[in-house]
């Protein structure tokens, strides 16, 4: 698939990489020339404003089979959901802050609704009825990709290790990228998360077919 990204942050940046790993077409855009430069994945990236209607025309957004507006300011977001609709994309999928803006988004069509307060109320979900199983935080996130959380048992064969050594001893399976982890009330970048222990949340971007494994192996 062809797919278009809008924000090269956290949730766009790791995206853009797990879909230019699984062999999609993928190119993303920000102002930020750093946030560009920091991204580790063979996409096409451009340093533009998302909010000028001009760059969708240069890059001919109709010819794209998914859209992703994934920066950290709901009327940006909302800015980009409307110029995919008016080029007859089927699947945009758009990040948010206020619910409100996602009854706005469904007006438009967009099925693809990521609330962030929701994903926030669905981990604290994991952590009353969701242990040692994983938890769908939001339905879909491009389809083949789901975005999860699952909290780590006592038999888990990867407690005391970090996820960056996780990462580095090939334990991972193919297709999972952990994006945080919640310990004490406080959420940690996987790059600087402690060692792993018993009664942890992981929250991660999970192929689905690696989804069996994924939970098997925490």
């Amino acid at each position: 698939m062809r797919i278009l990204i809008i924000g090269a942050g956290r949730v766009g940046s790791t995206l853009a990489q797990l879909l230019s790993e699984a062999g999609h077409s993928v190119t993303i855009i920000d102002k930020d020339e750093q946030k560009i430069m920091n991204i580790q994945a063979d996409v096409e990236s451009y340093i533009r404003d998302a909010t000028d209607p001009t760059i969708y025309d240069e890059l001919d957004i109709s010819m794209y089979d998914v859209v992703v507006a994934a920066t950290d300011k709901d009327e940006v977001n909302l800015f980009i959901a409307a110029i995919a609709k008016l080029n007859n994309i089927e699947k945009v999928y758009v990040r948010v802050k206020n619910p409100k803006t996602s009854k706005l988004l469904r007006i438009l069509g967009v099925d693809g609704v990521i609330v962030v307060p929701q994903i926030a109320a669905n981990i604290l979900y994991t952590l009353i009825e969701g242990r040692y199983r994983v938890v769908n935080l939001i339905n879909t996130l491009i389809g083949e990709f789901r975005l999860v959380s699952v909290t780590v048992r006592e038999t888990s064969p990867i407690r005391g290790l970090t996820p960056r050594e996780l990462e580095a001893r090939g334990m991972l399976p193919r297709g999972v990228k952990i994006l945080a982890v919640y310990r004490e009330d406080q959420f940690y970048d996987p790059s600087e998360a402690p060692p792993l222990e018993a009664g942890q949340i992981v929250i991660a971007l999970v192929h689905e077919e690696a989804l069996k494994e994924f939970n098997e192996l925490f």
